[in-house]
């Protein structure tokens, strides 16, 4: 069956004579005869229209540029070249037709010529023919275009088959015959349906053994990132944490692991009954996670931290034999990944970079050298490298889809049949085709130029956001008055262009797409908050953007005048706008590849919403309805008093403070995550309020979420020199008792019907009666 009807491959007609179109009878026939196979056009009546539709219109079949007399020709023809130039940048296949009455082809540039398909010259060949001509062109294109397995699923899709198999849906069937079931086909449509199949389907080939169109594509993939292979995976970057430690033998062996892990490593850890000595990554006042300082990959420290582990004395040997490194960070934040590789080298004879929310790197030259498939190969000395990437948090693909890229060596070979038992270990048998789909057109997008102008144009937009924001925040401070307040955003205020400071604002935008020195953290400045770093060892993500709300600045001070990011979160989401997360006076918002003008200057403008609100004061009742309904503690508030009642109460309970010191506190691993869960689950653990795991083991981990890193990890012992968790953990249950709405969100953390926290320990002693509480009472 024909993939699809020529009405979605639309025709472009370009005219660049005079700046208006020009189309003669023959064109009128050779349309007549196009419309006759459901073609139908689009025209572009002026130059900058014809960019515009260029820019925007993804979906043409075939461009013709038409010149009717050579007057656009003259000194390069920059017009013509300007518009095969933004063609170009997304899309290197698509048929470009020249079309004229007279001779012009010696005329056009060599550059012109090179990204030509046909030329047509309306006044020798019958419009008939030449509509053949473009026919064919459109019909190859469209048969070549689609990558390997979504044109593999679309086609079997496009077959109608009867499925005498599982789903159980059928093809989507089975919701015609309920009310229920026949809304849930009308909103997600039936083609969704209809690529739900089941897997012995022999024309899919096989995702779990890598065979045919699964195959084909993750071999693409993998020549695209720079990888020796890639695996796709359908359970998010969780699952392939998991599978990659599955595959080695980590059983009572040393690893080193970044403390800036997501929750998923502790699951790693649990299952390869691993031995944990772990980095401890640097973290400013604002609450932002920073990097781990470059010292603690010394092979010196490294042997330090592992006589001075107690976990590592029931090892089988004292030599790590993995490491994992979180690489970008959640906030932003990215690791010259050669230099750390190198260092690490010298301990460990393979590397994980967890690069979940960074499966864009290899596509923009900002970011050469910080990820983990551009460090430079060394097949004889160098460590295996892993890089497991969230492909659905950046790229376009569809939630849980991932994939791990594997770049071998010889120190610590991969033998890819047995990590394939890991893959089959934690894969299912019945995999949502249409995730896969997404991951191989994920790929199919990202290669050629069109990968880079993706990315280039997200950092573009984040560019442009961050220079807009700090423009309306100067303008407003420039007023003087108690309402001259507005957001900021996390990063330098000047930048040296050519040996002078000069304001971000002003600085060219694409300068700083293009110059990583730009987003360099470095050493005694002060917006970023980390201290004294190596020159060029951090860098900020400029795709990442932190808005920074007034109250606290990087170096931990609170200020008298507050705007709790909380409260800001709660106004933006009655908006339906959802930052990626919230801290107490951060907000992060991420400019994937979807992203758009339209977006982040909506968000702006409900900033200054926002901003109005709280300077008239507005009433809850009003601003946040249900905030103000959930409890009597908010009645007769505004919006103003809220925030300042919020500001008062974290700077009395030392939020921030106690934040800083329970991250930087190091509790005693007593116990692996391992060892911790094998108590949990032989009900060997007991709830204990917060505020009483002095001198405790933990049996979970404590998780603040988002962003899901662990605050502590199973098995840890909570002593004196670590007291700063629990006076964390009771600061944070007195505000979650004060402001019923804004609790924050803590896995591993039980919260009773009174707002008190109850946290999961290893059994030492029995427990006082007054220290158990039924688990119906949890909320």
């Amino acid at each position: 069956m024909s993939y699809a009807s020529n009405l979605d491959f639309p025709i472009l007609i370009v005219s660049v004579r005079d700046n208006k179109i020009q189309v003669d009878d023959s064109y009128h026939a050779i349309k007549e005869v196009l419309a006759l196979n459901n073609y139908h056009f689009i025209h572009a009546e002026t130059n900058e229209t014809a960019l515009a539709m260029a820019r925007k219109e993804a979906g043409i079949g075939c461009i013709i540029i038409n010149e009717c007399d050579g007057a656009n020709l003259g000194e390069g023809s920059p017009i013509i070249k300007e518009i095969i130039r933004v063609i170009r940048a997304k899309n290197s296949r698509v048929p470009i037709f020249f079309s004229s009455s007279v001779p012009l082809l010696g005329r056009l540039s060599t550059e012109v010529i090179q990204e030509i398909h046909e030329y047509i010259n309306i006044s020798e060949d019958t419009p008939k023919f030449i509509a053949g001509r473009i026919h064919l062109a459109i019909r190859q294109y469209v048969e070549n275009l689609l990558p390997p397995y979504f044109a593999a699923l679309k086609s079997y899709a496009l077959d109608s088959p009867y499925y005498w198999d599982c789903p159980g849906h059928q093809g989507g069937v089975a919701y015609l015959k309920h009310p229920v079931g026949r809304e849930f086909i009308n909103y997600f449509g039936e083609n969704l349906m209809r690529a739900d199949i089941g897997i012995s389907t022999p024309e899919m080939g096989d995702w779990l053994e890598h065979k045919g169109a699964p195959g084909e594509s993750e071999t693409r993939a993998a020549k695209l990132f720079g990888a020796d292979k890639t695996f796709y995976v359908t359970g998010g970057s969780s699952q392939s944490n998991q599978i990659v430690g599955h595959s080695i033998d980590l059983k009572d062996k040393i690893i080193l692991v970044d403390r800036n892990c997501h929750k998923s490593v502790n699951h790693e850890l649990t299952i390869t009954q691993a031995k944990p000595v772990y980095f401890q990554p640097a973290r400013n006042g604002l609450g932002i996670i920073g990097l781990i300082s470059p010292d603690q990959f010394e092979a010196r420290a490294i042997q330090q931290k592992i006589d001075d582990s107690v976990l590592a004395y029931q090892a089988e040997d004292r030599c790590p034999a993995y490491a994992i490194i979180t690489n970008c960070t959640y906030d932003g934040l990215i690791y010259d990944v050669t230099a750390v590789t190198q260092t690490l080298a010298k301990s460990v004879p393979r590397i994980k970079f967890d690069e979940a929310w960074y499966a864009y790197a290899k596509f923009h030259p900002l970011y050469q050298g910080r990820f983990a498939m551009d460090v430079p190969e060394d097949k004889d000395n160098g460590p295996t490298l892993y890089a497991v990437q969230s492909t659905h948090k950046m790229l376009a693909a569809f939630s849980s889809a991932s994939m791990i890229h594997i770049r071998n060596s010889k120190r610590a070979p991969v033998d890819y049949d047995i990590f394939n038992q890991a893959f089959m270990m934690h894969g299912t048998t019945s995999p949502f085709y249409p995730i896969i789909a997404s991951m191989d057109v994920a790929t199919a997008m990202m290669e050629g130029q069109a990968g880079k102008t993706l990315v280039d144009e997200a950092i573009h937009d984040a560019i442009s956001f961050r220079k807009t924001l700090v423009t309306v925040a100067d303008k407003l401070k420039a007023e003087k008055s108690d309402k001259g307040w507005f957001f900021d955003v996390w990063q330098p205020s000047t930048l040296l262009q050519e040996g002078k400071k000069v304001p971000f604002t002003q600085v060219a935008d694409e300068v700083l797409a293009n110059d990583p020195t730009c987003w360099q953290l470095r050493a005694g400045e002060a917006w970023h908050g980390f201290g004294d770093l190596p020159e060029g060892y951090a860098m900020l993500d400029p795709i990442k953007v932190t808005i920074t709300c007034p109250g606290l600045n990087a170096q931990g001070k609170m200020n008298v005048f507050g705007i709790p990011a909380p409260v800001v979160a709660k106004f933006l989401d009655t908006q339906r706008i959802i930052p990626a997360r919230n801290g107490d006076y951060t907000i992060l918002v991420l400019f994937a590849l979807g992203s758009t003008q339209g977006k982040w200057n909506t968000l702006i403008d409900m900033l200054m919403i926002f901003k109005h609100h709280y300077d008239e004061n507005t009433p809850l009742a009003s601003v946040l309805p249900q905030v103000a309904a959930s409890s009597p503690v908010y009645r007769n508030m505004g919006i103003g008093d809220l925030c300042r009642s919020i500001h008062q109460a974290n700077i009395e309970l030392k939020i921030a403070e106690l934040l800083e010191l329970a991250c930087s506190s190091e509790a005693i691993p007593v116990l692996t995550p391992s060892q911790a869960y094998q108590c949990l689950i032989s009900d060997q653990t007991e709830q204990v309020k917060a505020a009483d795991i002095n001198n405790r083991t933990l049996g979970v981990m404590i998780t603040p979420y988002p962003p899901g890193i662990p605050l502590i990890m199973p098995g840890e012992k909570v002593t004196s020199e670590s007291r700063a968790i629990v006076d964390y953990l009771v600061a944070l249950q007195t505000f979650g008792q004060r402001f019923p709405g804004f609790e924050h969100e803590l896995q591993g953390v039980e919260v009773d019907e009174n707002g008190t926290y109850w946290v999961r320990c290893i059994k030492e002693t029995p427990a006082s009666a007054a220290d158990k509480v039924p688990v119906s009472t949890m909320r």
